[in-house]
């Protein structure tokens, strides 16, 4: 994958993609538990979107997509909704330009700031800590998989679909931490709830969330192979 694009097709990929997560991100889907606020189908979008558009338009979509869609889902973060999908893009997109070291700190860093949150809920059941899932991220982010990726991703076999996969696993594990944080910063910290409540909440989203953030992630994947595929078999990227 080519790791710059002529400043005209940045702001094209942009338009286009922030059209179409604007689209999908005001289709709304399953409650999120402890808000008013609902996921939406955008989520399944944001490894296509990093793939194809690579850092900049792909951040600058999904800003602009998240912002416009205020108008049919108000913000439930003061604002600031779009970062955590922005966390997603980053870190996937930094691998895919080989700069695996920066994806590893922030990937690393939204892990640790959740982790040391005071609203944060350290072990989920007896002693399996509530961040396992996103612990296997880290793993993988940290390991020779990661430099991999950039290689894998230009074949067209089952390394290219593990390397989307993978993909989509570690941008919807950094993008699940840094919307925990949004939320415990938005409701807590300024809020004024809790951290016993936070934790009481988190209890219950210990069982729910790795169904949910696995499914996101595949189906994820299943979208972003062909779409990839078929945008390089007509020389777009």
């Amino acid at each position: 994958m080519a790791t710059s694009r002529p400043r005209t097709r940045q702001v094209s990929l942009a338009a286009i993609f922030a059209a179409a997560y604007f689209v999908l991100r005001s289709t709304p889907t399953f409650q999120m538990i402890g808000t008013l606020g609902r996921f939406t189908t955008g989520d399944f979008l944001l490894t296509s979107i990093a793939l194809i558009g690579g850092l900049w338009s792909g951040v600058l979509s999904v800003l602009a997509g998240t912002i416009i869609a205020y108008a049919v889902n108000p913000p439930i973060f003061f604002g600031l909704d779009f970062l955590p999908a922005i966390i997603n893009v980053l870190v996937v997109t930094l691998i895919l330009s080989n700069r695996i070291r920066l994806a590893k700190i922030t990937y690393l860093a939204v892990y640790t700031a959740f982790v040391v949150s005071p609203y944060s809920l350290l072990f989920g059941y007896g002693y399996v800590p509530y961040t396992w899932l996103h612990t296997a991220g880290l793993v993988i982010v940290m390991s020779p998989f990661a430099g991999k990726i950039p290689v894998w991703i230009e074949r067209s076999d089952s390394h290219q679909i593990t390397a989307v996969a993978g993909l989509a696993f570690l941008g919807t594990m950094a993008q699940h931490l840094a919307g925990g944080l949004l939320y415990e910063v938005s409701a807590g910290y300024v809020g004024g709830i809790s951290p016993s409540h936070f934790k009481q909440v988190w209890t219950v989203i210990f069982w729910l969330y790795p169904t949910e953030r696995l499914v996101i992630a595949a189906v994820s994947a299943a979208i972003a192979v062909p779409l990839f595929r078929s945008v390089k078999k007509w020389a777009v990227i």
